[in-house]
């Protein structure tokens, strides 16, 4: 079932649109291993789409049809256990591909659904099927995609589901997976979203972060904004088990 999105227009990427995270030569982007010359005489449909907060991508068993390379705002991956409960597993940031698994499975193993206003590049997986068989360069840096995905949700189920650890504990671990790179910005996520990610309840999380903002671990940014401030240095002393 195809997502319902706002606002298509064919992506301009291909007349040399140094703004898209798809395919303007970065190491994280997700065309870097094709060299410029081949760019520019690929004919792939790729859409510039834009996706209100709370739009569902895809949801588990949908046949797969595309994959979004992330450029601004936030997707969830979320899951179900047997039983029905459901966790948030991953949190997909700018430079980050939703869908991957589509290309191999044929379908989506998650409920994919857009945090805050999303921009994607909305590429065919018939088209990355294709570009794969011909361009060897391109399947080495996909393979790197695949990489650096399972890397980050073992760290994530690491972190997130540590025996032991207390709630405190996991909350300054997620804050640091949630940072925005190498800044002191943190993402100011929903408590539902935070429970979700930790397997906690939203009382707990509400407990938590409130306590993290009156020692100063967090910090307000102005009234509205998504995000927080943080003092990263004693968040990750936190993250290692200190109590201050």
């Amino acid at each position: 079932m195809e997502p319902s999105i706002g606002n298509l227009r064919t992506c301009t990427a291909w007349r040399n649109n140094s703004d898209c995270l798809a395919c303007d030569g970065r190491e994280n982007s997700f065309f870097a291993g094709l060299s410029p010359e081949v760019i520019a005489t690929l004919h792939v449909d790729v859409d510039n789409t834009g996706a209100p907060d709370g739009t569902v991508l895809y949801q588990p068993g949908n046949r797969a049809e595309y994959l979004w390379v992330l450029r601004t705002g936030f997707v969830k991956l979320i899951a179900s256990s047997r039983n029905g409960e459901t966790r948030i597993v991953r949190i997909l940031r700018p430079g980050d591909v939703a869908g991957l698994e589509g290309l191999l499975a044929g379908s989506y193993a998650h409920t994919a659904v857009t945090i805050g206003t999303a921009h994607a590049c909305r590429t065919p997986i018939r088209a990355i099927r294709q570009i794969c068989l011909e361009h060897a360069g391109f399947q080495w840096s996909l393979m790197q995609k695949w990489q650096a995905a399972l890397r980050e949700t073992e760290q994530w189920l690491v972190d997130m589901t540590s025996i032991g650890a207390t709630a405190r504990v996991r909350m300054a671990c997620l804050l640091l997976h949630l940072r925005d790179g190498e800044s002191s910005r943190i993402h100011n996520f929903s408590r539902e979203d935070l429970g979700l990610m930790l397997g906690t309840t939203v009382e707990t999380a509400s407990r938590v972060i409130a306590a993290f903002l009156r020692e100063r671990l967090l910090f307000r940014r102005e009234a509205g904004q998504r995000y927080y401030d943080a003092d990263i240095v004693r968040l990750e002393m936190v993250a290692q088990g200190a109590q201050r």
